[in-house]
């Protein structure tokens, strides 16, 4: 611990119970506003236009609601192999 620290701290050991408390709340509200500071959402790496054409003949003329399931039923194919056989 730096001599400033301990300088400010045997400062503050010196205070009344209220002015402790003051001391005490500043350095809370202070932490909030660093964290908060800090913890800004980041910006997203891509928006979803980025993502327009990249796939344009996925679905090759079929059905939307025929695809999905295509999708299901090979998701069922998959579980009913993973299950064991007794």
């Amino acid at each position: 611990m730096s001599l400033s620290i301990e300088r400010v701290l045997s400062e503050i050991d010196q205070l009344t119970l209220v002015e402790q408390m003051q001391v005490l709340e500043h350095l809370v509200k202070q932490m909030k506003q660093s964290v908060e500071a800090v913890a800004v959402t980041p910006k997203p790496k891509y928006k979803v236009t980025d993502f327009y054409g990249i796939a344009p003949n996925l679905l090759e003329g079929i059905d939307a609601q025929e695809w999905v399931n295509q999708l299901r039923d090979e998701w069922e194919e998959r579980e009913t192999w993973r299950q064991p056989q007794y």
